[in-house]
């Protein structure tokens, strides 16, 4: 009788372990998406409208993340989650916002004939003069020089500067 006892506890002993072992540790996909859910939720801004799947311990996730490397930080981080054999990101990167430039402000005259007059004041040869926000330059000054007049001329913002009259040696 012993020993049918000893072979009725070996026989159960191995029908356990085989049972034990194809539960996948014990984590059951349920408990997976909820752990990738929380960590969908942590991660709100840098993800929208995300969403994750778990399939025999396999991660799918979805949604648009706002660059590369948060998509790969959420990735790594589910990755960790006990339970999780592979991740399939089929989340999106999204694109960089628009660049809007600046605009341009263009001076009235009467503001720019203040700024002509301290543009040009160590400039004795060089006189410019301002009509519809168009600065004309002449006389006559250097190359060094002109490019010291002219960056100033633009700084203040003018349409245009036209050194028509303008000889440059």
């Amino acid at each position: 009788m012993r020993k049918s006892i000893l072979r009725f506890a070996f026989v159960l002993s191995a029908v356990a372990i085989v049972i034990l072992s194809s539960c996948k540790g014990g984590v059951k996909d349920a408990d997976i998406e909820k752990a990738v859910t929380e960590k969908i939720s942590a991660a709100s801004a840098d993800v929208t409208d995300a969403s994750a799947t778990v399939k025999d311990g396999v991660v799918t996730v979805n949604g648009t993340f706002k660059d590369d490397a948060s998509k790969a930080a959420f990735e790594t981080t589910v990755k960790a989650i006990p339970g999780v054999q592979s991740v399939v990101n089929n989340s999106t990167v999204a694109p960089p916002a628009p660049v809007v430039p600046a605009p341009v402000v263009i001076n009235g005259d009467e503001a720019l004939k203040q700024g002509i007059a301290d543009a040009t004041k160590d400039f004795p040869g060089v006189k410019a003069e301002v009509k519809d926000s168009v600065i004309t330059v002449t006389g006559e000054t250097t190359k060094a020089d002109w490019k010291k007049i002219k960056a100033a001329l633009d700084g203040l913002h003018p349409k245009k500067v036209n050194p028509t009259g303008l000889k440059v040696k």
